[in-house]
């Protein structure tokens, strides 16, 4: 009989040889990469074992429980060896699929696509080959109006585009990418309905394994987003910059910095000549403008009093959305935040992404933690909670999944510690995510880049020159019979 729980390396079954109390299965959503972690010994006076997992090795973990099957899917990525005794222990760390998933960087820019037009893209042209599905990206129905990647790894351009748009994603151990939102509404992006429920009666979980906890302290119901700049442009009729002058004043500053090519200066309707502070030479024209500084300076000096100003053109207009929910701040009270993030460079970005943060934070966060026997529950899956005792009654989703081995062999199981969250927790892999996003940001590439690429290529060389070697008699000689024999301490080597 077969056993219903096993781990192949490279399509072998190798369970004979594993240590089943080191297993340890870890299967995150969105956050983290999935792991599988288990140790393997043998006589340290023997050989490996055949079949011995090696680096790069494809590893695969199943349990057919319940009409379960394939829970794991990834390469080796690490095996340290210790010694036990007198045996030799390797302990081996396999990564889930997103490991060859980023072997190609990412240098592209989206503008006004759905978001599954994005991720196709990326995976189509990135990921070409490995056997990468997208069977489970689901449509948005709306544009994402800018996005730009520069020499990023694809998962974390994933990464940045569901943090941008409030969505989750995962690669399952088929090689299927899910991306979507992974709510109790459209439950497709996760994969359903997960096999069991969290109650008092259905047998289905381990009641005195059960945590859950209320949080407040993440919740973020007010969202400010600080992006960069867009281009506004002002006419004579609506810009804001509009002076009175009084005889006196000189010197009159913006409201917003103009593109020096399409700045407009004119006073009392009468365009006037502009140049560049601290470049153009006052005498050659009427007013000297500083985009830095945001002002303008008449350089024959102030112009008479009650004429009126203005200037217009090409605008740069700092950009500033701002997203609440007005349940939540009407129960709780108001819990403001800030996102700054200057790739953001047009007004529907910056309001789409402080949706997505009040998605993702702006409720009180419902984590419930327990443990099942029971085979088939995924990352991303809808799960029913009914516990009125613990004032949960509603639908969460399986943000993290931890698998352990009990009883190898022909009644082999496994033991599951699910982690539902109903939105999202502030943890330290979303700052330091958040940080790596912000300096990759920084790396501005322009299209106009020259990319310079080393090749490594063998090329065969033949050497034809003839080595003479010419002996002759040294001048000093060990041993005794010798009229130079060399005496110890009055010489060196040369």
């Amino acid at each position: 009989m077969a056993n219903p729980v096993y781990i192949t390396r490279n399509g072998v079954d190798i369970s004979s040889i594993i240590n089943w109390r080191d297993v340890d299965m870890v299967s995150v959503l969105t956050k983290e990469v999935s792991t599988l972690k288990f140790s393997i010994s043998y006589n340290a006076a023997g050989s490996a074992p055949a079949n011995m997992p090696t680096i790069g090795d494809t590893v695969k973990m199943y349990d057919t429980n319940n009409s379960g099957g394939i829970i794991f899917g990834g390469t080796v990525t690490e095996t340290e060896a210790t010694i036990s005794g007198l045996n030799i222990k390797y302990l081996i760390t396999c990564t889930d699929w997103s490991y060859i998933f980023d072997g190609t960087l990412v240098k592209k820019n989206y503008a006004m696509m759905d978001p599954q037009a994005i991720v196709e893209d990326l995976v189509a042209n990135f990921c070409s080959g490995k056997g990468f599905t997208t069977a489970h990206v689901q449509f948005g129905g709306f544009a994402v109006p800018s996005i730009k990647f520069n020499y990023q790894q694809p998962t974390k351009c994933l990464e940045s585009l569901a943090k941008l748009i409030g969505w989750d994603w995962y690669i399952d151990p088929n090689k299927d990418l899910h991306f979507g939102l992974f709510d109790v509404e459209d439950a497709i992006g996760s994969g359903g309905l997960a096999p069991i429920s969290v109650d008092a009666t259905s047998g289905q979980i381990e009641w005195n394994s059960l945590d859950v906890d209320l949080n407040l302290q993440n919740m973020q119901n007010s969202v400010y987003v600080i992006g960069g700049n867009y281009t506004k442009t002002f006419t004579a009729a609506n810009t804001p910059d509009t002076f009175p002058t009084d005889g006196v004043r000189q010197f009159f500053t913006t409201s917003y910095p103009y593109d020096i090519s399409t700045i407009v200066v004119t006073l009392n309707g009468v365009k006037q000549t502009v140049g560049t502070a601290n470049s153009t030479d006052p005498a050659t024209v009427a007013v000297l403008y500083n985009d830095a500084q945001r002002w303008i300076q008449f350089t024959a000096g102030a112009p008479g009093s009650g004429m009126t100003v203005k200037v217009y053109g090409n605008a740069k207009v700092p950009i500033v959305a701002h997203a609440s929910d007005a349940a939540a701040v009407a129960t709780y009270g108001e819990y403001q935040s800030v996102v700054v993030d200057q790739k953001i460079t047009t007004v529907p970005e910056a309001q789409a992404r402080a949706t997505a943060a009040i998605l993702q934070f702006g409720h009180p966060v419902f984590d419930v933690k327990v443990n099942t026997y029971i085979a088939g529950c995924q990352i991303g899956q809808v799960i029913e909670v009914n516990l009125p005792a613990f004032g949960c009654v509603k639908q969460l989703v399986i943000k993290r999944i931890e698998a352990t081995v009990f009883a190898p062999g022909p009644n082999a199981y496994c033991e599951y510690q699910l982690e539902c969250i109903g939105s999202d927790n502030v943890t330290f892999v979303d700052i330091m995510t958040t940080l790596l996003q912000q300096e990759a940001a920084q790396t501005d590439v322009g299209d106009s880049t020259v990319n310079e690429n080393l090749e490594v290529i063998l090329e065969p060389v033949t050497v034809t020159d003839v080595l003479t070697v010419t002996t002759s008699q040294a001048p000093y000689a060990w041993g005794a019979g010798s009229s130079n024999i060399i005496r110890w301490g009055f010489w060196t080597w040369s």
